[in-house]
């Protein structure tokens, strides 16, 4: 209890006779050393007890007086729409509910942010009683007794069984707030979107979705909405709706429309006022993709499964949060994932759960992280190791002995490029010629919008889009050449291409819009790649500390296709468009035959 409320109350307590005035400066002195509110104090030191304190209270601010809660007449579903911990906190309780209020009893009517908390989460004015606080206490566990008895589960409780959950959209809750945030998810899974962005501007309540990458502006509500919103998100995340000082994290799980899903919610405070919140969406129930989904060219995709069945070496994935990094990991572990090898993963977070693979969720703040969790899987007989992130020496240098030492070893890593990897292994003080014996393959890859086939337009492409994607006759011809047969010797293994899958007859698209797609003019992403092979030309630039742009050029010399060549061939197939392929990659380095 805040200072002035204390005095208040001390001398509120004094003019109804409930304390001795001069008992006062004393008990403020014990409530001030021992950390603890002026209501404790007093009943510990036997002035008098909780019931005349609340007694007091409530004549005072024109309350009724509750001696004793009649638990049966209480739904335990309404309590339980408050989080217990929260309830025991603040000694409130939601006894009863009608269409014009919510009757609560609680000790204190001087919480006001928890009578305001309880207005945001029910949407509708707030009718107090007051009882003692060991009242309100053991009312509040004998509810949740009465619960738990009756074979329920608390919301925001992830204990609970997923065969328990109610879909939201069969939900016949007629709450207002209640039913806007369920619409808003509902809406949100139904239009593809990963991310939902609710965020308080100086006149209104913005929702934004991220759609294949894009944010678009999905609904507006009056300002005055931001708190019951934010209220009801935070209670189905079990998060702490009494802080508003402080970022918090929390995870919701739901069932839309018959899938599962599993929502990662994180809050921020604002200049405004009020919290941002963003949301992102997983599909629990979602396919993965197998290797042969992504869209891989020919020779990257007899590359990718050559790599990826070698028994030792690292393969790295490389390329901004959002690039579908983690996608291409599972990917590659579900093509080898079969009774015989042992595969262990170490993720922040684990995004889905793969049968026949043993996954770990790292957690910093305990000292689990990447490298102790790797540390850990040398001594768990492993075939194949996943970890989420190279981001440290230590954990770079746990990932190559594990190579050397006969374990294929999947990660990614923050680079632009395929070849800059391996520049960011040095500058994490990795000697070069451990990358060279350790990294077999660096794979980097960009998300780009797929056109919708029901409303894509043709068109001819201007000779500055054709120059810009490299697609000048020239350029072809040397491409062509270099890419009709090529032998790649990696550590010793030779593994050979043949064969090319350029469109013969290219047709340029360009984005139109239907009802298929909402009229955007895409549905979904592909990913485009530049796959770099340690190979017997680029190893000895390696050991020689060569800069990223001659390993380029280099490995372009051996066939290997760059973001944007990948890029221009799915542009040349019809898949997407000239801009959002240059607006995902950057200009490639010229090579000169």
């Amino acid at each position: 209890m805040a200072t002035g409320q204390s005095e208040y109350l001390g001398e509120l307590l004094v003019r109804r006779g409930v304390v001795p005035k001069d008992r006062l400066p004393s008990l403020f002195e014990t409530a001030k050393e021992r950390n603890q509110t002026l209501t404790d104090v007093i009943v510990s030191s036997a002035v008098a007890d909780e019931a005349k304190i609340a007694q007091a209270l409530a004549d005072e601010h024109g309350l009724a007086y509750i001696a004793k809660i009649d638990i049966d007449s209480i739904p335990p579903a309404l309590a339980s729409r408050i989080p217990i911990t929260y309830a025991k906190q603040h000694r409130i309780l939601p006894i009863k509910e009608d269409d014009d209020a919510v009757y609560c009893v609680l000790s204190d009517p001087l919480d006001t942010g928890a009578i305001d908390d309880v207005r945001a989460i029910f949407g509708k004015p707030v009718e107090v009683f007051i009882a003692s606080g060991e009242v309100c206490l053991n009312a509040i566990n004998r509810v949740w007794e009465k619960k738990e008895d009756q074979g329920g589960t608390l919301q925001g409780d992830h204990a609970a069984e997923e065969d328990n959950l109610v879909d939201i959209i069969d939900s016949d809750d007629d709450a207002p707030i209640i039913a806007w945030v369920n619409g808003l998810f509902a809406q949100a899974v139904r239009e593809r979107a990963s991310d939902i962005h609710i965020e308080p501007e100086e006149r209104e309540v913005v929702v934004r979705y991220r759609i294949d990458g894009e944010l678009y502006i999905a609904r507006r509500a009056s300002k005055q909405f931001m708190a019951p919103i934010t209220a009801r998100v935070k209670i189905m995340a079990s998060l702490n709706i009494a802080e508003k000082r402080l970022p918090q994290d929390g995870r919701i799980t739901l069932k839309i429309a018959g899938k599962s899903v599993d929502i990662r919610v994180s809050t921020v405070p604002t200049s405004r006022g009020f919290e941002r919140i963003v949301m992102r969406i997983l599909h629990k129930t979602s396919v993965l993709f197998g290797l042969e989904d992504l869209g891989f060219a020919k020779r990257d995709f007899g590359l990718m499964d050559y790599l990826i069945n070698r028994p030792d070496g690292i393969i790295l994935v490389t390329g901004p949060t959002g690039s579908g990094k983690t996608t291409t990991l599972y990917a590659c572990l579900n093509r080898i994932n079969e009774p015989s090898r042992n595969i262990l993963t170490a993720e922040d977070p684990v995004e889905y759960e793969i049968g026949g693979i043993h996954q770990v969720h790292v957690h910093p703040s305990i000292g689990l992280t990447f490298a102790s969790a790797l540390r850990a899987f040398l001594r768990q007989d492993p075939d194949v190791i996943m970890v989420g992130e190279i981001r440290d020496k230590e954990t770079a240098e746990i990932a190559i002995h594990a190579s050397l030492t006969g374990h294929l070893v999947l990660s990614t890593i923050h680079t632009n490029d395929a070849a800059a990897a391996v520049t960011r292994l040095v500058e994490m003080e990795i000697e070069p010629f451990l990358v060279r014996s350790s990294v077999i393959g660096i794979l980097a890859q960009r998300l780009v919008r797929m056109l919708c086939d029901k409303c894509k337009i043709p068109y001819t492409p201007t000779q500055y889009e054709l120059t810009q994607l490299g697609l000048d006759e020239e350029r072809l011809a040397r491409k062509a050449r270099r890419q009709v047969s090529q032998r790649y010797t990696v550590h010793g293994y030779d593994y050979r291409f043949v064969g090319q899958d350029m469109s013969s007859n290219p047709t340029f698209f360009k984005a139109g819009g239907c009802d298929v797609c909402n009229k955007k003019g895409f549905i979904g992403r592909r990913g485009i790649y530049e796959l770099l092979v340690i190979d017997d030309t680029v190893g000895p630039l390696i050991l020689k500390n060569a800069d990223a742009l001659t390993v380029k050029r280099a490995a372009i010399a051996q066939g290997m296709d760059t973001l944007r060549d990948d890029g221009a061939r799915k542009v040349l197939n019809g898949l997407t468009t000239v801009e959002e392929v240059l607006a995902a990659t950057q200009e490639d380095v010229v090579f000169d035959e």
